[in-house]
C-alpha cells in the first residue's frame, strides 16, 4: 500500500527496535524446529524423572551423613562442621566469579556478534535479557551447591534459609561486579578475586588451627542481617550492570568469541583435556610477547630450566597449591583420621594439572615433541621435573596431619607415598590421549561416541583411587601405594606408548 495512505505515519524510515529483532529471530528459529511436541515433552519426562530421581538419591545420603556427624562430632569437629557451610559459601563465590572472569557475564553469540549488534538497535535491550538469564542462573545453581553444605553444617532452618540468601546473593554480587568490570574495562573483578581468595584462605586457615574456636559466638540474628546487606548489593550491582549495558563495545564482547564455541565444543563431548587445552591456550596467549632469555643449562636439563621460568612467570599456580596445604590440616582438625590421607592426595591431583603447562604442550602437540633430540621417556621426565618436586613439598608440608595416621613414626613416609599418588594421578591427566573418532561409536541417548570419551571424566581420579587407598591401611598399603604410584609413573612415560609412525607410501617402480 502507497505511504499516501496513512498520513499519520511520520516521513522517513522507520527504526526497528529489540523486541521487533528479538521476535524476528525467535520466528525463524521456531519456522525450523525439527522435534515434534511429543519428542519435546517424552524428553522433558524422562529429564525430569531423573532428575528428581538422582535429587531423592542425594538428599537420602545427605540426609543420612547428617545424622552420622550429629551422632560422632564433638569438641573442635563441630567447631570446624559449623565453620563448613561458610568455606563452601566462599568457594562458590569464588567459582562464580572465576567464571563470570572467564567467560564473561555480559556475552553474545559470535553470531549475533556479528549480525545482530552490528545493526542500528539499541544494544543494552538485546543484551538485557541474555543477563537476566545469566543472573538468573547464577542465583539457582549457586542455592542449588549450597543446600548440601546448609544441611551438613548442622545449621536450624531460619540460619539455613538465610545461609543459602547470603551464598547465592554474595555470587550474584561477585558476577555483578564482573559485568561492571568487564564494560567498564576495569581491573575490579580482579582485585575482587584476590580479595575472596583471601578470606577463603583466612577461613580455611582458622579452621585448620585452633583458633577457630577461640573467636566470639555470632550473636543469634546475624545470618539474617548478613543475607539482607547481600542481597541488598547484589540487586545493586545487578540493576546498574543492566543499565550500563548500552555502553558495552563490540570488542569487549568478541573477546570470548572463540573462546565460547571451544569451549561448548569440549563440553558436550565430555572431554576435560580438550577443555583445559583451550584454556591453556588462552592463558599464555594473552601476553603479545615474552622476553628471551639466553644461557642456562645444556641437554635435557634445559626443559625443566624452561618450567621453572614458566613458574617465575606466571607463579598463580604454585600459589594455589600453596594455598591447599590447609586442606589436610583442616581434615585432621575435624578429626577425619586416616582419611587425611585422601585430602591430601585429593589437593594435590586438583592443584596438580595446573603446573604441568610444559608437559601438556609436548604430550598432545607430537610434532613438537619429535623435533626435540630426546626420547619420549626423557622428554616427560624433564618436565616432570619442577611440577614433581611441587607436588612432593606439597605432601611433605602436610607431614604432621599424618602422625595420627601412623602410629609407628613414619608420618615423612607416608608423605612420600601421597605425594608420589598425587604425581601419579596428575600425570594420568595430562597425558590422556584424545577421543579417537575414527574408532567404533558407542550407541547413547546423546548420540553416538567414541569409546574413550565415555570415561574421560574418570581419568586421573582412578589412579588416585587405586593409590590413595591403600594408604589408609598401615605399612603394607603404604608399599602397595608407592609401588603402584612408580609403576603407573614408568608406565605413563614408557616409549612403548608412543604411536608409530605412519608407514611410507611406497616408490613406484621403474618400468
Amino acid at each position: 500500500m502507497p505511504a499516501e495512505a496513512h498520513p499519520a505515519r511520520p516521513a522517513g524510515p522507520e527504526v526497528t527496535t529489540a523486541r521487533e529483532v528479538r521476535q524476528e529471530i525467535r520466528d525463524w528459529r521456531r519456522g525450523r524446529a525439527e522435534l515434534r511436541w511429543g519428542e519435546v515433552l517424552s524428553d522433558a519426562y524422562v529429564g525430569l524423572f531423573c532428575v528428581v530421581m538422582v535429587g531423592a538419591m542425594a538428599g537420602n545420603v545427605v540426609l543420612r551423613l547428617r545424622r552420622l556427624a550429629d551422632e560422632t562430632c564433638a569438641g573442635s569437629c563441630s567447631e570446624v562442621r559449623s565453620a563448613a557451610p561458610w568455606l563452601v559459601a566462599l568457594a562458590v563465590a569464588l567459582l562464580a566469579l572465576g567464571m563470570a572472569r572467564l567467560l564473561g557475564p555480559v556475552f553474545s553469540p559470535p553470531a549475533a556478534n556479528s549480525w545482530v549488534l552490528t545493526s542500528p538497535v539499541d544494544r543494552g535491550a538485546l543484551l538485557r535479557p541474555g543477563w537476566m538469564r545469566t543472573v538468573a542462573l547464577t542465583v539457582v545453581g549457586a542455592a542449588l551447591l549450597l543446600l548440601a553444605p546448609a544441611v551438613l553444617g548442622g545449621l536450624a532452618w531460619p540460619d539455613a534459609v538465610g545461609y543459602l540468601v547470603a551464598g547465592s546473593t554474595a555470587a550474584l554480587a561477585c558476577v555483578g561486579v564482573a559485568a561492571l568490570s568487564q564494560v567498564r574495562e576495569g581491573a575490579a573483578s580482579r582485585r575482587l578475586t584476590w580479595l575472596v581468595t583471601l578470606a577463603l584462605w583466612a577461613v580455611l586457615g582458622l579452621a585448620a588451627t585452633e583458633e577457630l574456636g577461640r573467636l566470639p559466638e555470632v550473636p543469634p540474628g546475624t545470618v539474617a542481617v548478613v543475607a539482607v546487606a547481600l542481597a541488598v548489593v547484589a540487586v545493586l550491582t545487578a540493576w546498574r550492570a543492566a543499565v550500563v549495558l548500552g555502553s558495552v563495545s563490540r570488542r569487549v564482547l568478541g573477546q570470548t568469541e572463540h573462546l565460547s564455541p571451544s569451549l561448548s565444543g569440549a563440553l558436550s563431548s565430555v572431554d576435560l583435556g580438550l577443555m583445559y587445552d583451550v584454556l591453556l591456550a588462552r592463558r599464555w596467549g594473552r601476553g603479545a610477547h615474552v622476553r628471551s632469555r639466553r644461557g642456562g643449562p645444556v641437554g635435557w636439563s634445559a626443559l625443566a630450566h624452561r618450567d621453572l621460568l614458566r613458574a617465575r612467570r606466571a607463579p598463580q599456580p604454585y600459589v594455589l597449591l600453596a594455598g591447599l596445604v590447609l586442606v589436610p590440616y583442616a581434615a585432621a582438625e575435624a578429626d577425619a583420621g586416616r582419611a587425611v590421607v585422601l585430602a591430601t592426595t585429593l589437593a594435590g591431583l586438583l592443584g596438580g594439572p595446573a603446573l604441568c603447562s610444559g608437559l601438556r604442550v609436548v604430550v598432545r602437540t607430537e610434532g613438537l615433541a619429535r623435533m626435540m633430540p630426546f626420547k619420549r621417556q626423557t622428554l616427560l621426565l624433564a618436565h616432570l621435573v619442577v611440577p614433581g618436586t611441587a607436588l612432593m613439598l606439597f605432601a611433605l608440608a602436610t607431614t604432621p596431619t599424618l602422625v595420627r595416621v601412623v602410629d609407628d613414626g613414619g608420618a615423612v613416609n607416608l608423605a612420600i607415598a601421597c605425594g608420589l599418588s598425587s604425581v601419579a594421578a596428575t600425570l594420568r591427566w595430562i597425558t590422556g590421549k584424545p577421543p579417537n573418532y575414527a574408532a567404533p561409536m558407542v550407541s547413547t541417548p546423546a548420540g553416538g561416541a567414541p569409546t574413550g570419551v565415555i570415561f574421560s571424566v574418570l581419568r586421573g581420579f582412578d589412579v588416585w583411587a587405586i593409590t590413595a587407598l591403600p594408604l589408609m591401611f598401615g605399612q603394607g598399603g603404604m608399599l602397595l601405594s608407592s609401588l603402584l604410584s612408580v609403576g603407573v609413573i614408568a608406565f605413563l612415560t614408557s616409549d612403548g606408548l608412543q604411536q608409530p609412525p605412519a608407514p611410507a607410501s611406497p616408490e613406484p617402480r621403474a618400468r
